[in-house]
This record gives structure tokens, C-alpha cells and sequence, in this order.
């Protein structure tokens, strides 16, 4: 039996929906007897310029500033990000602030030992002794074709030996499309794949324009599983006794979509519980939320709190995910409005779309909503058979 490695972003991850989907495509490899771990890879690379010097290999045409420009910004990020975290300590108590981060980064750090993975920890340094490890790499699925890791050739499998699979499965980009100059750079870094599949449609349609390379459109690995599979993961102990919608919001500048929600909990009597602490910060939109701010919550936590939810509302791909796949009432939003080339809400709409449920999608800020049970009979039959083509397309990949 081969051995299979998987790359995508799992290794110290504080998204909840990166990793679920990071458990979700082992799990599914290893229930079908294959031997799979997920690749503990530090993808974290550009903290200084020093660092930056040190991986100029790993950078394609170092003068297009196009591509670099995400790689460039990204250490005055990390600075501005320390800055609002200090700040957040001190609005709202310095102690009580770290000791729930610090609560909260235990909890991801617990769910990590439910994935499968490598037991060693690899770099951009040595990344390429991968290949003794493994027989055939998978990578996604997830945004491992996003902008800011555009460079960072790993992700396209340019360090796997040339008589080695690389299978793309479900990979997925935050735009819709790269500039010209990226554009070409992208082609070249496509070619090393010996199948590709992705979750959105305008990113089939995309590779498919600029190459000669045939993308197939498969599902989102945590729908591989099945709503039971996922509860056995969960925990229940999360959930409170009242009746109560779920508000998952990453973005942090739509105060409007917070105002809906909590509309619609004060119009049918529902308590509100919501994550304010996302990614170790507080947003400011957060305040017209009137219910609960859980600290304590985890991969784990998010999938009882949304199956326990008289209705889910989010800005998230796997929030809506989720809430299909256990058949809730939901309401998306895109996140932070942000639509055309800055957005990353084609794989919401795709996914919409393909179910028949483009209807819970809000972008009214007057919208009023109701509290009917949506009719998951047709969506279901759509999502099951998509799910067997998904399987059978990753099986026929790994076999081929």
C-alpha cells in the first residue's frame, strides 16, 4: 500500500474551518484503507526580511512586485496584529483577555491530536525529505492557492520527485483570478500536477482557460462525512439547554449583518451565542450582539454549537458548510461586503448555486427574515450525488 501525504494548512492552525477539513480528507483516506497523515508542514515563513533572504529560492522572478507584494506586507501585519491584541487586553481586562487566548489556543491544540499527522515537523529547508516518506502528495483542500502564498512554491508540489503523484484535491484561491504577470508564473507552477480538482466553479473555469490541464469540480472534504461521523468528534457538553442561533462571523466591519441576526433571535425568542474572539482578537461589530461571547470553543465545540442551533448565521464557507451538512436553517453573508476581485465568496455562491439554496444568501441590509425550515429533500440527492462523484474522482486520482 502507498502512502499518502497530505499539504494543506493544518500544521498550528487557529481556524476552525481549516481544520476540520484537515481531519476531514485522512479520515476519509484511512476509512477506504488507505495509509495518510496529514503533512506537518510550518508554512510560516516570512516573519523578517532575514527570513525572507534565507527562502529567496523559494521566490519566482523576485522583481515582480505583483506577486511579492502580500510576502512584503506581511511582517507589518504580524506588528499591526500585536498592536490590536494589546490593545484588546486592555479594554477588556488584561488577565481575564490572555487567560482566555490562552484557554482557547489549548482547545486547537487538543483537537490537532484527532488528525492524523507526521510526527516530524518540516520547513521550506527540508521539506524535500518528504519524498522518503511518502508515495503520493495531495494537496488542499483549502486556499493553498491563495495570493499571499503565491510564492511559496511547496504548494504547487515543486518539491516532490519527479516520479511521485501530486493530486490537488479541492484546492481552492481568495481571488478569482492573478494578474497577468502572476498569471504566467501560475501556468508553469500547474504543470507539476498530475490531477487537479477544485471547490469553486470560476476556478475550473479559470485553469482551465489558461491551460491545457482538465480540473474537475469536486466537494469541500468536510462534506465527505457524514453528519453522524462528525458528531462522534463533537462535544455535546458545549451546547446550552435554550433555544438558540449560532452567529459565526469572521469578518469584522459588517455591523449591519450583526444587527440582522440579533433582529431575527429578538423577533422568535432565541438567545444569541456567538464567537467574539476569533483569531485572538475582538471585533468592534461584535457589540450588537447581545448574547453570549464564547471563549471555549474549538473545532469540536463549533460542530455541537451548529448542530444544536435553531439557525446558523455566518460569513464562513465552512459555517454554511456545516449548517448544510447537518440540514440547519442558516442565513450567509458575504464577508465584510467585499465582492469582485478582493472577494472570497465564490465558493459560498458555487456551493449555493449548486444546491438550489441561493435564497439563504443576504445581501439586503433591510432584509427581513423568516423563520421557515428550509427544504433540504432536493439539496440532499444533489449533495449525495456529488459526494460520490468527489470519491470517486480523488480514488481514480491516487489509483491512475
Amino acid at each position: 500500500m502507498k502512502k499518502v501525504g497530505i499539504l494543506t494548512h493544518y500544521y498550528q492552525s487557529k481556524n476552525i474551518g481549516g481544520l476540520l477539513q484537515s481531519y476531514a480528507l485522512p479520515y476519509i483516506l484511512k476509512k477506504y484503507s488507505y495509509e495518510t497523515e496529514q503533512i506537518s508542514f510550518d508554512f510560516n515563513i516570512y516573519k523578517t526580511a532575514i527570513e525572507r533572504k534565507k527562502c529567496s529560492n523559494l521566490f519566482q522572478n523576485q522583481k515582480n512586485k505583483d506577486i511579492l507584494v502580500k510576502t512584503i506586507k506581511y511582517p507589518f501585519r504580524k506588528i499591526k496584529n500585536f498592536i490590536f491584541k494589546c490593545l484588546n487586553a486592555y479594554r477588556y481586562n488584561k488577565i481575564s483577555f490572555n487567560e482566555k487566548i490562552n484557554f482557547q489556543n489549548t482547545i486547537f491544540s487538543e483537537f490537532e491530536k484527532f488528525i492524523l499527522h507526521s510526527q516530524q515537523i518540516y520547513t521550506v529547508e527540508n521539506i524535500s525529505e518528504a519524498n522518503k516518506n511518502y508515495d503520493i502528495f495531495i494537496i488542499g483542500s483549502d486556499q493553498v492557492f491563495a495570493t499571499y502564498l503565491f510564492p511559496l512554491s511547496v504548494y504547487c508540489g515543486e518539491f516532490v520527485s519527479e516520479d511521485k503523484k501530486v493530486i490537488g484535491y479541492g484546492a481552492s484561491s481568495n481571488v478569482k483570478q492573478f494578474p497577468p504577470k502572476a498569471e504566467k508564473l501560475f501556468i508553469q507552477k500547474l504543470q507539476r500536477f498530475n490531477a487537479i480538482s477544485v471547490r469553486e466553479k470560476t476556478l475550473k473555469e479559470y485553469i482551465e482557460s489558461i491551460t491545457d490541464k482538465k480540473v474537475t469540480l469536486v466537494l469541500d472534504s468536510t462534506f465527505l462525512l457524514s453528519k453522524e461521523e462528525w458528531l462522534k468528534i463533537s462535544n455535546p457538553k458545549i451546547a446550552p439547554d435554550k433555544k438558540y442561533i449560532f452567529c459565526y462571523f469572521l469578518g469584522s466591519k459588517s455591523a449591519w449583518q450583526r444587527k440582522i441576526a440579533q433582529d431575527y433571535a429578538d423577533k422568535y425568542g432565541y438567545e444569541v451565542i456567538h464567537l467574539p474572539y476569533i483569531m485572538k482578537s475582538i471585533r468592534s461589530s461584535d457589540k450588537y450582539l447581545k448574547g453570549q461571547g464564547r471563549y471555549d470553543v474549538g473545532p469540536r465545540e463549533f460542530i455541537s454549537l451548529i448542530n444544536n442551533a435553531e439557525c446558523v448565521f455566518t460569513d464562513s464557507f465552512h459555517g454554511m458548510a456545516f449548517s448544510i451538512n447537518f440540514n440547519k436553517n442558516f442565513y450567509v453573508f458575504d464577508r465584510d461586503d467585499l465582492s469582485g476581485e478582493k472577494s472570497m465568496n465564490a465558493r459560498i455562491t458555487d456551493t449555493l448555486d449548486m444546491l438550489g439554496l441561493s435564497s439563504r444568501h443576504i445581501m439586503d441590509k433591510k432584509a427581513i427574515l423568516d423563520n421557515n425550515i428550509i427544504d433540504y429533500t432536493q439539496a440532499n440527492k444533489i449533495l449525495k450525488q456529488e459526494k460520490e462523484k468527489s470519491m470517486d474522482w480523488l480514488f481514480d486520482a491516487l489509483k491512475n
